[in-house]
């Protein structure tokens, strides 16, 4: 997969918004890999686009889609698709489900 990374922008302040994008899916490219395979999260957009998650999201990739699996398991609507906000608020890079 040669995907891009996504580079949130950095927003001003909690009062601001930083990228909204409509997301497809939440996945993990090769969750099996070896030790000498790359294994990291990215996102499909709902206009395809695909974009690997910067490492200071690989957390809440994984929380997300483990809450995803959830929600589906209790019959509730899924998350995605969905919009998420990507920013960096006071140096700290985030993603929020809207």
């Amino acid at each position: 997969m040669d995907d891009i990374e996504l580079r949130p922008p950095t927003v001003a302040s909690a009062k601001h918004t930083g990228l909204v994008l409509d997301i497809a899916a939440l996945r993990i490219h090769n969750p099996l890999a070896r030790p000498d395979e790359a294994t990291y999260p990215y996102i499909r957009c709902t206009d395809r686009r695909v974009l690997r998650l910067p490492e200071p999201l690989y957390r809440w990739a994984t929380e997300t889609i483990a809450l995803d699996h959830a929600t589906h398991a209790a019959g509730t609507p899924p998350l995605f698709p969905g919009q998420v906000e990507f920013g960096i608020l006071d140096g700290i890079m985030y993603a929020e489900l809207l």
